[in-house]
Protein backbone atom coordinates (compact mmCIF):
# COMPACT_ATOMS: atom_id res chain seq x y z
CA UNK A 1 0.00 0.00 0.00
CA UNK A 2 1.14 3.43 -1.04
CA UNK A 3 0.51 6.67 0.84
CA UNK A 4 -2.92 9.14 -0.06
CA UNK A 5 -1.47 12.29 -1.00
CA UNK A 6 -3.03 15.83 -1.59
CA UNK A 7 -1.71 17.83 -4.16
CA UNK A 8 -2.44 21.69 -4.28
CA UNK A 9 -1.32 24.60 -6.08
CA UNK A 10 -1.32 27.54 -4.36
CA UNK A 11 0.02 31.43 -4.54
CA UNK A 12 2.06 32.49 -1.21
CA UNK A 13 -0.96 34.03 0.43
CA UNK A 14 -2.50 30.50 0.11
CA UNK A 15 -5.56 30.73 -2.59
CA UNK A 16 -6.04 28.12 -4.89
CA UNK A 17 -7.83 29.91 -7.28
CA UNK A 18 -8.61 33.62 -7.90
CA UNK A 19 -12.28 34.67 -7.12
CA UNK A 20 -13.91 33.19 -10.51
CA UNK A 21 -11.86 30.09 -10.20
CA UNK A 22 -9.01 31.62 -12.46
CA UNK A 23 -6.00 28.85 -12.40
CA UNK A 24 -3.59 30.89 -14.17
CA UNK A 25 -1.64 31.85 -11.17
CA UNK A 26 -1.90 28.73 -9.48
CA UNK A 27 -2.53 25.36 -11.01
CA UNK A 28 -2.00 26.86 -14.74
CA UNK A 29 1.43 28.44 -13.59
CA UNK A 30 3.90 25.90 -15.33
CA UNK A 31 7.46 25.15 -16.21
CA UNK A 32 10.17 22.86 -17.09
CA UNK A 33 9.90 21.99 -13.66
CA UNK A 34 6.63 21.34 -13.22
CA UNK A 35 5.94 19.40 -16.25
CA UNK A 36 8.94 17.03 -14.91
CA UNK A 37 7.64 16.24 -11.22
CA UNK A 38 4.24 16.12 -13.13
CA UNK A 39 5.37 13.42 -15.31
CA UNK A 40 7.73 11.57 -12.58
CA UNK A 41 4.28 11.90 -10.02
CA UNK A 42 1.95 10.22 -12.75
CA UNK A 43 3.89 7.86 -13.23
CA UNK A 44 4.23 6.74 -9.83
CA UNK A 45 0.90 6.97 -8.62
CA UNK A 46 -1.64 4.27 -9.12
CA UNK A 47 -5.30 6.15 -8.52
CA UNK A 48 -6.31 9.53 -8.34
CA UNK A 49 -9.61 10.76 -5.88
CA UNK A 50 -11.01 14.31 -6.97
CA UNK A 51 -13.97 16.44 -6.18
CA UNK A 52 -16.77 17.27 -8.59
CA UNK A 53 -15.41 20.54 -9.32
CA UNK A 54 -11.65 18.81 -10.14
CA UNK A 55 -13.71 16.43 -12.06
CA UNK A 56 -15.56 19.11 -14.20
CA UNK A 57 -12.09 20.55 -14.92
CA UNK A 58 -10.19 17.26 -15.76
CA UNK A 59 -13.25 15.41 -17.65
CA UNK A 60 -13.08 18.56 -19.90
CA UNK A 61 -9.43 18.57 -20.67
CA UNK A 62 -7.54 15.00 -20.17
CA UNK A 63 -9.77 12.64 -22.39
CA UNK A 64 -9.04 14.37 -25.29
CA UNK A 65 -5.55 15.12 -24.20
CA UNK A 66 -2.90 13.46 -26.02
CA UNK A 67 0.89 12.38 -24.71
CA UNK A 68 2.17 9.82 -21.77
CA UNK A 69 1.05 12.19 -19.12
CA UNK A 70 -2.26 12.27 -20.84
CA UNK A 71 -2.31 8.27 -21.16
CA UNK A 72 -0.86 7.97 -18.02
CA UNK A 73 -4.12 9.81 -16.04
CA UNK A 74 -6.76 8.62 -18.41
CA UNK A 75 -5.56 4.64 -17.51
CA UNK A 76 -5.59 5.13 -14.02
CA UNK A 77 -8.75 4.36 -11.55
CA UNK A 78 -10.19 7.39 -10.37
CA UNK A 79 -12.87 8.26 -7.24
CA UNK A 80 -15.05 11.10 -7.83
CA UNK A 81 -16.81 12.72 -4.91
CA UNK A 82 -19.98 14.63 -5.37
CA UNK A 83 -23.28 14.67 -3.64
CA UNK A 84 -24.53 16.50 -6.63
CA UNK A 85 -23.31 14.19 -9.80
CA UNK A 86 -25.70 11.56 -10.84
CA UNK A 87 -23.03 9.57 -13.52
CA UNK A 88 -19.30 10.18 -14.09
CA UNK A 89 -17.98 10.06 -17.32
CA UNK A 90 -14.52 9.23 -17.63
CA UNK A 91 -12.51 5.64 -17.78
CA UNK A 92 -12.41 3.99 -15.22
CA UNK A 93 -14.39 6.78 -12.80
CA UNK A 94 -16.35 5.70 -10.35
CA UNK A 95 -18.63 8.27 -8.13
CA UNK A 96 -18.77 7.95 -4.25
CA UNK A 97 -21.76 9.61 -3.02
CA UNK A 98 -21.28 8.16 0.60
CA UNK A 99 -19.05 6.90 3.08
CA UNK A 100 -16.62 8.58 1.29
CA UNK A 101 -13.58 8.07 4.12
CA UNK A 102 -13.92 4.22 4.16
CA UNK A 103 -13.69 4.27 0.48
CA UNK A 104 -11.30 5.98 0.49
CA UNK A 105 -9.05 4.34 3.08
CA UNK A 106 -9.89 0.80 1.13
CA UNK A 107 -9.09 2.65 -2.55
CA UNK A 108 -5.97 3.52 -1.07
CA UNK A 109 -5.06 0.34 1.00
CA UNK A 110 -5.92 -1.91 -2.42
CA UNK A 111 -3.30 0.48 -4.38
CA UNK A 112 0.45 -0.97 -4.63
CA UNK A 113 1.66 2.61 -5.67
CA UNK A 114 0.43 6.06 -4.10
CA UNK A 115 -2.95 7.19 -4.60
CA UNK A 116 -3.41 11.55 -5.34
CA UNK A 117 -5.94 13.45 -4.62
CA UNK A 118 -5.83 16.43 -6.67
CA UNK A 119 -7.00 20.17 -5.99
CA UNK A 120 -10.43 19.54 -4.48
CA UNK A 121 -10.28 21.51 -1.35
CA UNK A 122 -13.35 20.94 0.33
CA UNK A 123 -13.18 17.35 -0.31
CA UNK A 124 -9.04 17.53 0.64
CA UNK A 125 -10.39 19.62 4.07
CA UNK A 126 -12.94 16.89 4.78
CA UNK A 127 -10.03 14.04 4.58
CA UNK A 128 -7.56 15.92 6.75
CA UNK A 129 -10.49 15.90 9.49
CA UNK A 130 -10.78 12.21 9.19
CA UNK A 131 -6.75 11.94 9.68
CA UNK A 132 -6.44 9.97 6.09
CA UNK A 133 -4.22 12.18 4.12
CA UNK A 134 -0.53 10.40 4.22
CA UNK A 135 1.68 13.30 2.66
CA UNK A 136 0.61 17.06 1.51
CA UNK A 137 2.04 18.28 -1.43
CA UNK A 138 1.80 21.99 -1.67
CA UNK A 139 3.27 23.95 -4.71
CA UNK A 140 3.40 27.33 -3.99
CA UNK A 141 3.56 29.68 -6.96
CA UNK A 142 5.52 33.64 -6.56
CA UNK A 143 2.09 35.31 -6.66
CA UNK A 144 -0.46 37.13 -4.07
CA UNK A 145 -3.70 36.95 -5.09
CA UNK A 146 -5.83 39.24 -2.58
CA UNK A 147 -8.46 36.82 -3.00
CA UNK A 148 -10.08 34.16 -4.25
CA UNK A 149 -10.51 30.27 -2.90
CA UNK A 150 -8.64 28.84 -0.15
CA UNK A 151 -6.79 25.63 -0.20
CA UNK A 152 -7.42 24.69 2.94
CA UNK A 153 -11.35 25.09 3.83
CA UNK A 154 -14.23 24.19 6.46
CA UNK A 155 -12.35 25.19 9.67
CA UNK A 156 -10.02 22.91 9.69
CA UNK A 157 -8.65 22.05 13.44
CA UNK A 158 -4.90 23.31 13.87
CA UNK A 159 -2.27 20.24 12.71
CA UNK A 160 1.39 20.00 13.28
CA UNK A 161 2.88 19.54 9.52
CA UNK A 162 6.61 17.86 9.42
CA UNK A 163 8.79 19.12 6.30
CA UNK A 164 10.13 16.04 3.88
CA UNK A 165 11.26 18.25 1.09
CA UNK A 166 11.50 21.22 -0.80
CA UNK A 167 12.37 22.18 -4.30
CA UNK A 168 13.33 25.56 -5.35
CA UNK A 169 11.76 25.82 -9.53
CA UNK A 170 13.34 28.06 -11.99
CA UNK A 171 9.81 29.79 -12.04
CA UNK A 172 10.02 30.51 -8.00
CA UNK A 173 7.35 27.79 -7.30
CA UNK A 174 8.33 26.28 -4.82
CA UNK A 175 7.74 22.65 -3.80
CA UNK A 176 6.87 21.66 -0.37
CA UNK A 177 6.34 18.02 0.60
CA UNK A 178 4.86 17.67 4.56
CA UNK A 179 3.62 14.72 6.63
CA UNK A 180 0.52 15.77 9.29
CA UNK A 181 1.56 14.89 12.36
CA UNK A 182 -2.09 13.80 13.64
CA UNK A 183 -2.72 13.73 17.66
Amino acid sequence: MGKLFWQISTTVDGFMSGPDGELERTAGFTDADFERYASEMLRSISGIVIGRKTYELFVDYWPAADGEDADNINGLPKLVVSTTLENVEWNNATLVKHNVPETVRDFASRSEKDVAVFGSSELASSMIRDRIIDEFRILVTPFVLGRGRRAFVNDLAPHQLKLKKAEAWASGTVAQFYEPIYK
